[in-house]
């Protein structure tokens, strides 16, 4: 299992829009057979900063993501949206385990 975080900031005035394209891309991703979670988030305390938090079966289903065409659109349409890099963070787990 691959979990997968990505934080962002949102250019002044652009966070309706970015909220606007992630709807697509959020409806599209959650239907991929690969995908466990996907949630794009807007922090409640800075709104134009946004974390994307996805969950998949493996990296083979990741990379198969990056191939389709709303993700393709979403990525195409970031940097006019965005500013500063985007911070990813991956961890490989096999999964929940009991506490």
């Amino acid at each position: 299992m691959l979990v997968l975080s990505l934080t962002l900031i949102a250019k002044p005035d652009a966070a309706p829009a970015l909220i606007d394209l992630a709807a697509i891309v959020v409806e599209h991703t959650r239907a991929e057979p690969g995908c466990i979670r996907y949630d794009f988030l807007q922090s409640p305390h800075t709104p134009n900063k946004f974390v994307i938090f996805e969950l998949w079966k493996s990296r083979a289903d990741l990379h198969d993501h990056f191939q389709l065409p709303h993700f393709k659109a979403f990525a195409e349409q970031l940097p006019a949206l965005t500013e500063g890099g985007i911070d990813m963070v991956t961890y490989d787990t096999d999964g929940p385990k009991p506490a």
